[in-house]
């Protein structure tokens, strides 16, 4: 199959007249009704609807304040994941006519100092550059950038670039006159990145549209979770004068002391000045909280417990609210999560191309009622029909290389390079991959000499993508071929980090071998009373992940131009979206067989020409170009050679660059 036959695969049978086609302008229109009927219910919505087909588009070129019927007559707030996302989607905003917007931004796009700008001029406290400094205090320590911009100026006795000619730009961004006296909106729509939504005057009686799933969970990591361990120590030691220390937090739960419970609470709950958190290097902002939600924790699954910063009558009893802890049976941290009170919005609505309900609720509202603009069979095929969009598995197997290659999938992965490259030829020249192996499938790409993309606006285009960076993103939507090598897995444990955080209850399905050794059973299979939503879980980080990345591909639905076929070399696909799945063929290449197909490369050659360079005995040749033939490897000029000799030459893989280790045929 190539890019040019897509059109005429077996994927193209549905009748022009078929019920379950749906044009692009029609599926636009149903994405339209279910967002403005969303809206206009100020309901909890969660949106099902394919990539590609405008989710962020609608939203970011709407003229919001024409519609205070739909909008309850407040703020459109547009949530994005990245800044990447949200500049795109500003872009559109400028570009419409009419349309007034505001844009929130993070700390290194407002704040120079903050960026870096100055990290060569200026030292911060404790001998970093600025930069390293915010990044300490707001990222690791959890610190509000605001009060740490003003501890800066202090240290520089006010004297700091960014603050000039008056107060930095980073601290003049007020939300206050989104709104005017009578609290109608004073632009169509706001845009900003998730961590806006913890500012509850912003939020509040706003219509929230999350452009994909928001993730609240606090990046620990072994410095980040030391850093809360030691700051909770130190304020529970220092608090009690040494009578208490960390221990004493887990061991009071798991022995359900309530009187220690009592002591250890009201020494958490205690108002801390802000100073203290930038005096001591051991501090935490969230750690008062996270103590709490430690000493709340009750058992979900084996080892897993988890609790919220709530007192006995359910009261938040911290200042940051929303702190959800999970831990295993010894006390040590898991997961932290820290998600917005979204209660005080209007409504959230949440944008996504194959969404996971329950992750969704965990980090946005337990409420949201999920809609779909397309059915599934409707989808497939206004995917395959306005995208052009055409999905082959390659193989049955899963290929989760989240921290490295496995067994002979390095080999492998560059032997399918090579013919897919034979096969497209300088069609074939962009991949998504894990982030552990892509600058090894880089490699393998410069190795089949394969070209570079070109620019888009004049930006360049890197040949790849790695799992995570990939949504929004539209560098391929150019491009006719591309190759999704393999796929990333959050592993069991922290599946059942987030069931606990959930207080959901399933377990891993274990096998016992002949050596009576328990061990994980291949399937990936789980027991208990959430085993769907384990699954719905791993999926959300296998299939969606790989949804995502095909979705690069053929962004223009409707256009005659938009076509692209797109290989994944992983079963995590979903079904949905797999169009035909082939098989592959491995086959090592031994010394003899390698010298053999060089032999073969060089030109047309007859088996006493390949015995004389080879060395390899006649028989052994022979059974090589039989086998090679029959597998189209080869082809056959019978008797033109000296002699009247058949001519062989090499017409599979490895004709442009060297010959990988492992030969790969794929069997359509």
């Amino acid at each position: 199959m190539t890019t040019d036959s897509i059109s005429n695969s077996d994927g193209y049978d549905e009748p022009t007249d078929s019920p379950n086609r749906v044009t692009t302008n029609e599926a636009r229109d149903r994405l339209e009704e279910t967002l403005f009927s969303a809206l206009q219910a100020g309901a909890n919505t969660l949106i099902d609807a394919p990539t590609s087909l405008g989710k962020s588009h609608k939203i970011a070129t709407t003229p919001w304040l024409q519609y205070p019927e739909i909008t309850g007559g407040d703020l459109v707030i547009h949530i994005h994941q990245t800044r990447d996302a949200r500049d795109q989607a500003v872009e559109k905003s400028r570009a419409t006519d009419g349309l007034t917007l505001r844009v929130l931004k993070g700390r290194e796009d407002v704040c120079p100092t903050a960026a870096g700008d100055y990290d060569d001029e200026l030292t911060a406290p404790n001998g970093l550059s600025p930069s390293e400094w915010f990044e300490h205090m707001c990222d690791v320590r959890k610190n509000g950038f605001y009060t740490a911009h003003l501890k800066l100026e202090r240290h520089f006795d006010r004297n700091i670039p960014c603050a000039e000619d008056g107060p930095c730009q980073s601290l003049k961004q007020w939300w206050q006159d989104l709104r005017d006296d009578d609290g109608n909106p004073t632009v169509d729509i706001v845009h900003t990145t998730a961590n806006f939504a913890h500012v509850e005057g912003l939020i509040e009686g706003a219509n929230l549209v999350f452009d994909e799933r928001p993730e609240y969970a606090v990046n620990l990591g072994d410095s980040g979770r030391q850093q809360i361990r030691d700051s909770l120590a130190n304020l529970v030691y220092y608090r009690s004068d040494g009578q208490y220390s960390i221990s004493d937090i887990v061991s009071a739960n798991l022995r359900d002391d309530d009187e220690m419970k009592l002591k250890l609470r009201s020494l958490l709950d205690e108002e801390i000045s802000k100073d203290w958190y930038f005096r001591r290097e051991e501090t935490h902002r969230l750690a008062p909280e996270i103590g709490l939600a430690m000493l709340n924790a009750e058992e979900i699954i084996e080892d897993r417990w988890a609790g919220e910063d709530v007192d006995f009558c359910g009261r938040r009893m911290g200042e940051y609210q929303g702190i959800n802890v999970v831990m295993n049976s010894k006390g040590k941290i898991r997961h932290v999560h820290y998600s917005p009170d979204l209660s005080e919005a209007r409504c959230v609505i949440g944008l996504d191309a194959f969404p996971s309900e329950y992750r969704w609720g965990l980090n946005t509202v337990g409420d949201l009622i999920r809609t779909d603009v397309l059915e599934s069979t409707e989808r497939q095929v206004w995917r395959r029909e306005e995208r052009g969009l055409e999905i082959v598995q390659i193989g049955t197997n899963t290929r989760a290389y989240t921290r490295r290659w496995k067994g002979a999938g390095k080999e492998r992965a560059d032997g399918l390079i090579q013919a897919l490259r034979q096969r497209h030829g300088e069609e074939f020249r962009t991949g998504i991959t894990p982030g552990s192996i892509e600058d090894d499938i880089r490699r393998f790409m410069r190795d089949a000499d394969m070209e570079v993309p070109p620019p888009i606006d004049g930006k360049p285009v890197e040949p790849t993508m790695h799992y995570g960076e990939q949504n929004s993103r539209n560098d391929f939507e150019r491009e006719s071929v591309g190759l999704l090598v393999g796929c990333i897995d959050p592993g069991d444990k922290n599946i059942l980090d987030l069931l606990a955080l959930g207080r959901e209850c399933a377990w891993p399905e274990t096998t016992t071998t002949e050596d009576g050794e328990k061990v994980r059973k291949p399937d990936r299979s789980y027991l208990g009373e959430a085993t769907d939503t384990a699954y719905d879980i791993l999926q959300s980080v296998r299939g969606s992940n790989i949804a995502q990345g095909v979705g690069r591909y053929a962004r223009s639905p409707g256009s005659s131009e938009s076509s692209a076929l797109v290989y994944v070399w992983s079963d995590a696909c979903p079904a949905m979206l797999v169009d035909e799945t082939i098989e592959a063929s491995y086959h090592s290449l031994t010394k003899a067989r390698r010298d053999m197909i060089k032999c073969l490369r060089s030109g047309s050659s007859t088996a006493s020409e390949i015995e004389e360079e080879t060395g390899s005995d006649r028989s052994y040749i022979h059974d090589c170009l039989k086998s090679f033939r029959e597998r189209g490897l080869v082809t056959v000029s019978e008797g033109s050679g000296k002699g009247g000799a058949d001519e062989w030459e090499w017409v599979g893989p490895g004709l442009i660059a060297d010959l990988p280790e492992i030969l790969v045929e794929l069997n359509f």
